[in-house]
């Protein structure tokens, strides 16, 4: 585009933005955010900063607790502990799935649990509507703004008889509503910009604020994409509209449809393709497994008697009280590792149902881009499905080897019958705690390159679309 083709569009802009302020446009819309931000912001660092001092006091008190016992290995391992998902600043700012499926994690002996304690089992009005957080407000409400806004753009001009005039300017429609595309768009980044300025000064200053800054400016920039979209989306409804009421009505179906209807249609659709089997169902499961076998394997009577007697041609005692190892920690485990393979064999065709509903979603992103934005917030704070798989799967395994230790360091202390071999404190001591590794940036993005795949598509499809429509004039 030659420079004296960027004059009128530079002139378009800044008239536009002379309006917003002269009309109190700009005023409103900072009123508006600014005070729901403020609510929305005031009660997200309330909650985090709860949930913060919850889960250290917690931890605390639990490793407390484990330092402090004198009791048998394994009645340790039934007396268990708790693993919590660690928050961040980035996981207050779009809660994502953690509200649903939980952050906690109870480790118990020949229990395999899975994270539970959410915050929606104990609210019902969180189930239907949502939490109040900063990621709703730029998710749902700020586009419908910026919709309302950017709709009237055109028709504005046409009903109030200016475009004619523009038009004998010597400006063609497409600048005209290039020139409405990037004032609207730069008028909500001016507005929101120093949300996210205040966002990465807290981001920074926060603990392991560094890791987070690629994930926040990742965030940002999607945000950003979308409100470009659906800039786009508004001005095109506004183009081939004839009156404004005709133009909001229009980019409030287009809101409805893409950013509540869609989605759930899309969420129904995985579930009905790939349904999966009720909680009760699925323990029930592991529950027969591990006592009647899988896989062909001797029932658990069976099998246990079977291992003692593999104990005891290992170790060749005269009777078992001479066995150099405590038989109850070695059979203990045995039953430990055999419920283990029974809880995967089930769990794995339980994580391959799970892939494939976010597989059908990933997708649907294509089709409608607010899932995508949707997806990609979540992933980047960490709080989305490949985040909760992956605490899990390092919490399940933390719970594995703690019970195993706990079993071995039973067997490595034999005892006379009718005795109890009591641990030592400096044994609970040594053990070590959880922590979670979060999956690295490079790997959230590969598994959200859908997401961002289908945000520059959109605005590229959108783009061309109107270039064509204002291309030959404005009706």
């Amino acid at each position: 585009m030659s420079s004296s083709a960027y004059t009128p569009l530079r002139t378009l802009i800044w008239k536009e933005f002379r309006l917003a302020f002269r009309d109190q446009i700009m005023s409103t819309l900072a009123i508006i955010i600014y005070t729901l931000f403020l609510t929305s912001g005031l009660l997200t660092v309330f909650q985090y900063q709860n949930d913060q001092q919850s889960r250290e006091l917690s931890n605390k008190k639990f490793r407390q607790q484990w330092e402090a016992q004198h009791n048998n290995p394994h009645e340790a391992a039934h007396f268990g502990t708790y693993l919590f998902k660690p928050l961040n600043l980035l996981s207050a700012f779009d809660p994502g799935l953690n509200d649903y499926f939980g952050t906690t994690y109870r480790v118990e002996a020949h229990v395999q649990h899975e994270v539970d304690y959410s915050n929606a089992e104990r609210n019902d009005a969180l189930m239907r509507f949502g939490q109040f957080t900063l990621a709703l407000i730029m998710q749902m409400l700020i586009p419908l703004l910026l919709l309302f806004i950017s709709s009237s753009a055109l028709t504005y001009e046409k009903e109030s008889g200016t475009f004619r005039m523009l038009m004998a300017q010597g400006i063609s429609p497409s600048q005209l509503a290039w020139g409405k595309v990037w004032s609207n768009y730069l008028l909500v980044v001016f507005l929101v910009m120093p949300i996210f300025i205040v966002l990465f000064f807290i981001v920074l200053l926060s603990p392991s604020g560094i890791a987070l800054l690629g994930r926040f400016f990742i965030l940002a920039g999607g945000y950003l994409l979308f409100y470009l979209l659906v800039t786009l989306t508004g001005v095109i409804v506004s183009a081939l509209s004839s009156t404004s009421r005709t133009a909001t009505l229009t980019v409030l179906i287009v809101w409805l449809f893409s950013s509540i209807l869609l989605p759930k249609i899309a969420a129904g659709q995985a579930a009905d393709a790939y349904p999966l089997s009720s909680r009760a169902a699925f323990n029930n499961n592991v529950k027969q497994g591990f006592l009647k076998g899988i896989n062909g394997d001797l029932p658990y009577q069976e099998r246990g008697e079977k291992h003692y007697a593999a104990l005891l041609k290992k170790y060749r005692p005269d009777s078992s009280a001479q066995l150099p190892v405590n038989t109850d920690g070695l059979m203990l485990q045995y039953h430990e590792d055999y419920q283990n393979k029974v809880f995967d064999h089930y769990y794995t065709a339980l994580a391959n149902t799970f892939n494939q509903q976010q597989s059908i979603l990933n997708y649907a992103g294509l089709a409608d881009p607010f899932i995508s934005l949707k997806r990609l917030s979540m992933a980047m704070s960490g709080t989305d499905f490949y985040h909760h798989q992956t605490f899990f799967l390092q919490a399940k395994a933390y719970r594995n080897t703690l019970i195993r230790k706990l079993n071995l360091e039973l067997a490595s202390h034999p005892v006379k019958p009718n005795e109890s071999y009591q641990a030592d404190p400096r044994f609970f001591l040594q053990l070590k705690d959880f922590q979670y590794q979060v999956p690295t940036l490079l790997q959230t993005l590969y598994l959200q390159r859908l997401a961002l795949l289908s945000l520059c598509c959109w605005i590229g499809l959108l783009s061309v679309t109107l270039y064509f429509i204002t291309k030959p004039s404005l009706r």
